[in-house]
């Protein structure tokens, strides 16, 4: 009988990240690209790959061609690396279980952690703090005397927001920025909430992870702290370290078993300089960003989904102790460059990441395809904006020069 393989969907580096982690255990894998900037098909890992592009307008992509490989792909472990593919598997997983073992929850439990006030409501209910809502992102919110300034506004399911705004979520420092959040978000017809901004800086930022059996129990457990992020203070994370994080491991484990969850799960909590309490940011359903680290401490997330569904094994894994910086090094050394120093900023923290052991996303030297591909393509995309601002310039200095007797069209009519 011939060993199942793996099918991960979504080729961003944690794409990458699962596609070594099977690996390591002789997996077979396929890798579905869902964004235009997926890297994960130069992986050498990947045995296949196929496109199913724009999840969150077109999750039918995804289906269809799942059902088309069924019979290649039969009794492989699905394993989703973003929302849209976690959503996307959930609303069809009747259909898909004709071919596929089932890897994610129903319907209904997706959405209790992919949609944002679901998950604050059942977080309420098993006493885990969460940052205070002022209500929707409404004009009637927008009015209220009592919020205090600045707060977020946050949407209740990210990826049509993402497309849009391109970031997770919007700031507001007074009224008006509230009332012109609420006009933008009412333009787009996307719900948001509205939410006390929770101070500190990159470092005050902890993730615990946990994988939960068909039974519920946790087969493994492992914590984080990021030390920056990507963007700062409201992106994902581009440097972590392992943490040791006991205070949050009963919340964590108490809340997934109300939503119902099973499966990989990552809880981020920030902690409050005002208090030193942990507030719950939100939950990953799938394989996060930076779930390389937890492998490299010997907790391989993506093999245990593997083995758990589709060899039907029990499954149980413990850190090593590993003691090392995880890092997204395309996107460290980029914001580091661009970015606009914060207060709290440290070049000493910065360099002591990179000189102690540590590994990268993407970076490896047994499989450097991704990481040649990511660069390339940051590079091309510079050379566009170059190339374009060059041609903005041009079309300016053009006007300027005209006659006066010519009119020169406003800056909105430049092309």
């Amino acid at each position: 009988m011939t060993t199942p393989g793996a099918v991960v969907i979504g080729g961003y580096a944690n794409g990458v990240s699962a596609l070594r982690g099977l690996a390591r255990a002789g997996v077979r894998t396929a890798v579905v690209l869902t964004k235009s900037h997926d890297i994960a098909h130069h992986s050498r890992y990947a045995h296949e790959s196929h496109r199913a592009l724009d999840l969150h307008r077109r999750p039918d992509g995804l289906i269809d061609l799942l059902q088309e490989r069924a019979t290649n792909w039969r009794g492989w472990a699905l394993i989703p690396t973003n929302d849209d593919a976690l959503m996307a598997l959930a609303q069809h997983r009747e259909l898909l279980s004709r071919w596929y073992p089932l890897t994610v929850p129903d319907l209904e439990v997706v959405r209790q952690v992919v949609v944002k006030s679901n998950t604050y409501r059942l977080a309420r209910e098993v006493g885990v703090e969460v940052p205070r809502s002022y209500g929707p992102a409404s004009r009637a919110t927008a009015q209220r005397r009592d919020i205090a300034y600045p707060v977020v506004v946050k949407p209740l399911v990210s990826a049509t927001f993402w497309e849009r705004f391109g970031k997770k979520l919007l700031v507001a420092q007074n009224p008006l920025e509230l009332v012109a959040a609420v006009d933008q978000l009412e333009r787009a017809g996307i719900a948001a909430e509205v939410f006390d901004l929770v101070p500190g800086s990159d470092r005050d930022f902890y993730n615990y992870t946990v994988y939960l059996d068909r039974d519920g129990h946790p087969a493994a457990e492992f914590g984080f702290r990021k030390l920056r992020k990507a963007p700062p203070f409201f992106g994902v994370a581009r440097a972590a370290e392992p943490a040791h994080l006991p205070e949050l491991r009963e919340p964590t484990i108490e809340l997934l078993r109300r939503i119902g969850w099973r499966g990989i799960a990552s809880a981020e909590y920030k902690r409050d300089p005002r208090d030193g309490r942990f507030r719950l940011m939100e939950i990953n359903g799938r394989c996060y960003l930076s779930h390389a680290l937890a492998t490299r401490c010997g907790i391989n997330y993506p093999l245990l989904s593997w083995q758990e569904h589709a060899r039907r094994q029990r499954v149980a894994a413990s850190s090593n102790g590993w003691r090392g910086v995880w890092l997204h090094l395309h996107a460290d050394l980029l914001y580091t460059a661009v970015e606009e120093r914060s207060p709290d900023w440290s070049w000493r923290e910065f360099i002591r990441s990179y000189t102690g052991p540590w590994i990268d996303a993407v970076w490896s030297a047994a499989d450097p395809a991704p990481f040649v591909a990511q660069w390339c393509s940051t590079l091309r995309k510079a050379a566009q904006e170059i190339r374009t601002g060059r041609e903005m310039q041009e079309v300016r200095n053009r006007f300027q020069r005209m006659p006066r007797s010519v009119p020169t069209p406003s800056s909105r009519e430049i092309p």
